[in-house]
């Protein structure tokens, strides 16, 4: 009895196809990938737009309370600020002939600096002898007020004025308009006028 082995035959042609050179390699991996980018770009544009306007409010939010804020003060302190230009300004802008010393003396105690300088300067040898001459009373009042700047020590307030004019020659009285860039300086604690600038 003969037993005969049959030996397994290996194939040595490889179980998978290699391509030829004519055959070109499928680009599917290359699809999918731009898919996936295309799919998360769609997703996540919605998200960065988001997060730029949440930016562009924080940085608008800090330009606010960072300079803005800064550069107008409090809201006590924007009030202190418009109550002494104004009172500044119609104190420069009201005389009578019969009560120049006390005008003058008036309008110089809200003011300081070179304005101060130059103030009792002009009133001197302008204002009063016109105002004891013609009999020139005039007298200011304020339409509106606001701050324009308010530092520690430094401030501008835009002042709208109305004054009325009436002299010997003239009684009836002349109305002029004017809006008057204030500057101010505080000194002691008070808020005095060292600018006045007409606009």
């Amino acid at each position: 009895m003969s037993t005969s082995t049959a030996e397994p035959s290996i194939s040595t042609e490889p179980d998978v196809e290699i391509p030829s050179g004519d055959e070109s390699i499928p680009e599917e991996p290359t699809q999918a990938r731009q898919r996936w980018i295309h799919r998360f770009a769609r997703r996540w544009r919605p998200i960065a737009v988001v997060c730029l306007l949440l930016a562009s409010a924080s940085s608008a939010a800090a330009l606010y309370f960072g300079v803005y804020r800064a550069d107008h003060g409090s809201t006590a302190a924007s009030a202190t600020v418009v109550d002494a230009a104004s009172e500044g300004s119609v104190a420069l802008l009201s005389y009578a002939p019969d009560s120049l010393d006390k005008d003058f003396a008036t309008a110089k105690s809200k003011l300081t600096g070179d304005f101060l300088d130059y103030y009792s300067e002009f009133a001197n040898k302008f204002v009063a002898p016109a105002a004891k001459e013609k009999d020139i009373r005039a007298t200011a009042s304020v339409v509106r007020a606001a701050p324009i700047t308010v530092q520690a020590d430094t401030a501008e307030v835009l002042v709208y004025l109305n004054q009325a004019t009436t002299s010997r020659d003239n009684p009836e009285p002349a109305q002029a308009a004017s809006a008057v860039k204030v500057g101010l300086t505080k000194i002691d604690g008070g808020w005095l006028i060292s600018s006045f600038n007409p606009i």
